[in-house]
């Protein structure tokens, strides 16, 4: 008996073609959440960025302060975060929406 006329679907082409098909897709994905898969290695270190070296500075003056007693805990932590804001502004790393005090 004759096999009856196969589509092209049926065919091991077709079923060939879909998975490059498919390959190629998973490829383009890969491709576009390569950041997200793959994340860039942290090579700035606190030294290298202007903000870490300020925000440090700033965080030893003030640890200094409360150590002294010129001013009390709750007064630190608004100063650090205050500081935080000042280091970010000069060295134009800002935040993208103010920063509010801790209550």
């Amino acid at each position: 008996m004759a096999e009856a006329a196969r589509s092209f679907l049926d065919r091991s082409l077709a079923r060939g073609l879909a998975v490059l098909v498919f390959l190629a897709c998973v490829a383009g994905v890969a491709w576009l959440e390569r950041a997200r898969f793959f994340p860039p290695e942290a090579a700035a270190s606190a030294a290298d960025d202007p903000v870490d070296a300020c925000l440090a500075e700033r965080t030893a003056e003030i640890e200094r302060m409360l150590a002294e007693g010129l001013i009390e805990a709750a007064q630190a932590e608004l100063f650090k975060t205050r500081a935080a804001a000042m280091c970010r502004a000069t060295a134009g790393g800002a935040p993208p929406g103010p920063s509010l005090p801790a209550d």
